[in-house]
């Protein structure tokens, strides 16, 4: 999987939590509710800084693929 600017990573981190407002009560919202609480909103402590490229976070991973995945159909 091809690296991600922390601006791409930001705007996808975004649009997980989005997502994840719509629903109570799910591994992935509390993932994120963790990632927030946990980093203090400190881009650079959430689980998508831990790997290089911004590839941490598996949501976000799975978002990226998903819309990829859109764009070649």
């Amino acid at each position: 999987m091809e690296e991600l600017t922390r601006e791409e990573a930001e705007s996808l981190c975004l649009q997980v939590r989005e997502q994840n407002r719509a629903t109570l009560f799910t591994s992935e919202r509390m993932q994120c509710w963790h990632c927030l609480r946990s980093s203090g909103g400190d881009p650079g402590r959430r689980y998508m800084a831990a790997r290089p490229g911004y590839l941490g976070c598996s949501l976000m991973n799975k978002l990226r693929t998903r819309m990829e995945r859109a764009r070649l159909v």
